[in-house]
């Protein structure tokens, strides 16, 4: 239970026996404990801080309050783990040196099942300090390409950017995931001909899927080097060209277009078709159709190309 602050199973036993039945002597402790080495356990717990002598004479232990006690432990464990991550990179350096020429090998790995994939998915994200760059869009392993993980990360200010492939965003439900994430504080932008399906975590490693007709099971994860620098250019060179996601009223304020309309717009730019937009916000496709010719029409445009550029040109997007 213990072992996290660095308590042996003896120690435990030991303070275990102090908070259940009171302070005791070292005689007193061994017939509680059979078997634990109690006088080393004592003298560990006490420069722990777990436990102080009372005065007198047999010298008796009591155990110190746990919520502070425990605490200070936790908190000497983590800057004992932050020293350790600091260290990683001296470390990571000594290795490239003393490796010599990096074997292509080391670069990149396969990974050849949809349970792998999930996995190094995982743990590419959970490694990142700072952000992950993503780029999604079908075939998903499992479901919709739903990403739990991603909104832990965000509530512990992760930072996030991904870019939609259009294609993705046509399906029932995913509009309403990406909201969700969104609204945590995701960066989103919308694409068409997303060229792969990948994630960046920081500069440090990235993953991208190898595509099969009707799913994405084997991966290749890309280890620092001049192919993940290609990956984390090629990123940012799409999302400069990508249209922002906007599910709400955002951008500048204008009194002739209605605070929907401003919704409307963003799902329009992004590309979405009338039955995608209707399911978005609730409408009959008809009624989705009706809404964006009358968009088009108030903005003075003939097409939807059109619209967008109007709506650019008035900073709305």
């Amino acid at each position: 239970m213990l072992e996290a602050v660095g308590l042996t199973s003896g120690q435990q036993d030991v303070y275990l026996a102090l908070l259940d039945g009171g302070p005791a002597t070292t005689a007193e402790l061994r017939a509680r404990v059979a078997g634990a080495p109690v006088a080393s356990a004592l003298a560990a717990l006490e420069a722990k801080g777990l436990i102080s002598r009372l005065p007198g004479h047999p010298v008796r232990y009591r155990p110190a309050r746990p919520d502070t006690a425990v605490e200070v432990l936790v908190r000497s464990q983590e800057q004992e783990l932050q020293r350790v991550r600091a260290l990683a990179a001296d470390l990571m350096e000594r290795f490239r040196l003393g490796q010599g020429t990096v074997d292509p090998a080391e670069i990149v790995e396969v990974v050849t099942t949809r349970e792998a994939t999930m996995q190094r998915m995982a743990q590419l994200q959970r490694s990142a300090r700072n952000e992950v760059r993503a780029f999604d869009r079908p075939p998903y392993v499992g479901g919709l390409g739903t990403n739990a993980i991603e909104s832990e990360l965000l509530a512990v200010g992760v930072h996030y950017r991904c870019v939609y492939d259009r294609t993705g965003l046509e399906l029932p439900g995913r509009l309403g995931a990406i909201r969700g994430l969104v609204s945590a504080g995701e960066q989103a932008r919308v694409a068409t001909g997303v060229p792969v399906k990948m994630f960046l975590a920081d500069d440090t490693v990235g993953l991208i899927s190898l595509d099969r007709p009707v799913s994405s099971d084997n991966a290749l994860v890309i280890h620092q080097s001049s192919l993940l620098d290609t990956l984390i250019a090629l990123f940012e060179s799409v999302w400069a060209s990508a249209v922002p996601l906007r599910f709400d009223a955002s951008g500048a304020p204008d009194a002739e277009l209605p605070e929907q309309s401003r919704v409307l717009l963003g799902l329009l730019a992004a590309g979405l078709t009338d039955a995608a937009i209707g399911r978005h916000m609730g409408w009959h496709p008809r009624t989705a159709q009706r809404h964006v010719r009358g968009l088009i029409t108030e903005l003075g445009a003939q097409t939807r190309f059109q619209a967008g550029l109007q709506a650019a040109r008035r900073g709305w997007l």
